[in-house]
């Protein structure tokens, strides 16, 4: 998956949790922290990494790239993916 198909996965996948705090999915940007503002909780998130990591197929450890500045925005995981 490229940078756009790795975006657009999450955002298709999160969509009805966007939608929950006010966002559509064409108004979410990159630096959209997806933990800090409760669009996923830490179970939440966990589940969407893990379901990247099958949809990529790329063998990412979850405790490594959390410590990654930025890995909770929206931008940081499709940089992680890709």
């Amino acid at each position: 998956m490229d940078r756009q198909e790795v975006r657009k996965w999450i955002v298709d996948h999160a969509g009805e949790r966007f939608a929950r705090i006010g966002l559509h999915a064409d108004e979410v940007t990159d630096d959209l922290d997806l933990l800090h503002t409760g669009v996923l909780d830490s179970l939440a998130f966990v589940d969407l990494f893990a379901a990247l990591i099958d949809a990529t197929g790329k063998d990412l450890d979850l405790e490594s790239s959390l410590a990654k500045r930025g890995s909770t925005t929206l931008g940081g995981l499709v940089k992680l993916f890709t």
